[in-house]
């Protein structure tokens, strides 16, 4: 079993959709920057983003006076972003770290999975 899934959900606004990497206890450790105009195309985004893992760089973020996210960019096109602030600095670069060791293992993207 792996130790992280991909889950997808629809905004609470729209029904466009958006993917979140989930671990083994349902955290979530991230998610798509962008939302997507269904299901089908957020998989396929998911699923690049797991094959493009090794060109992925980190970056911290302020967002707050007391908080840090992190984001994951190819090139200059972000593709992943924190589900959450973190109070640390440090905290916030072992989530991004733990979010890239995850990905490459992540179960597959099973067909109508919504979590």
């Amino acid at each position: 079993m792996s130790a992280a899934r991909f889950g997808f959900l629809p905004t609470r606004t729209s029904d466009w959709v958006g993917w979140r990497l989930l671990t083994t206890n349902n955290r979530d450790l991230g998610r798509s920057s962008t939302v997507y105009p269904d299901h089908e195309a957020a998989r396929a985004a998911a699923q690049w983003v797991q094959e493009h893992v090794a060109e992925m760089r980190i970056t911290l973020v302020r967002s707050s006076s007391i908080g840090w996210r992190w984001r994951m960019l190819v090139g200059d096109t972000i593709v992943a972003v924190a589900s959450r602030d973190y109070h640390r600095r440090l905290q916030a670069e072992r989530s991004a770290t733990v979010m890239l060791t995850l990905l490459p293992q992540a179960a597959p993207l099973a067909e109508g999975l919504r979590s």
